[in-house]
């Protein structure tokens, strides 16, 4: 049962600096390094890193970090993260296949593509309810959002891979949700 996971691999990262520093005259963002994650049931997914000036941060919200040095706005964690977190076991998946390919953001209601990022690697909560129930079960994609560079967490049917060796994307596929348990026995 792993409620804190180490990334697949590090991550540099920018900190929206009212989350780590208690300096109210301080607007620019703070250099990290994203090292891990926890979670917790019934809330966001919190993200651990180090900061330039040495110090361990850790549950940090989504929210708090960007993928790149930009001006910043604050964001609401609603807009950024579907669902908390509904368990304390995860994993962290990176397929090197997938991972830096290009996606289409879709709507919440899945009818249109909203706008553009790039895939890092997934969240995979393992041995609850959800995560046992074929229909209910998703990886929850970190995705840097190419608008903004905010980091994203997204079901997998909120997003349209784009691989161009393989895809051809002509709108949005009605794509079947998983709903039986299969086994050879």
């Amino acid at each position: 049962m792993s409620h804190n996971i180490s990334l697949p691999r590090h991550r540099y990262v920018w900190v929206v600096p009212n989350f780590v520093l208690r300096d109210p005259m301080r607007k620019a963002l703070v250099p990290a390094v994203w090292v891990g994650v926890s979670v917790t049931p019934g809330r966001g997914i919190g993200c651990h890193v180090l900061l330039e000036n040495g110090a361990l941060v850790v549950d940090l919200p989504l929210h708090a970090l960007r993928g790149a040095w930009v001006e910043w706005e604050p964001l609401a964690l609603s807009d950024l993260v579907a669902w908390d977190c509904y368990g304390w076991s995860a994993e962290a998946w990176e397929p090197s296949y997938l991972s830096g390919l290009s996606c289409a953001i879709l709507s919440k209601d899945h009818k249109q593509a909203v706008d553009r990022g790039t895939l890092w690697f997934c969240v995979d909560h393992t041995g609850d309810g959800f995560s046992l129930t074929p229909e209910q079960h998703k990886h929850l994609w970190v995705v840097e959002r190419e608008s903004d560079h905010a980091l994203l967490l997204l079901p997998q049917d909120r997003m349209l891979v784009e691989e161009a060796s393989f895809t051809e994307i002509d709108g949005i596929p009605p794509i079947k949700r998983q709903t039986v348990i299969w086994s050879a026995e």
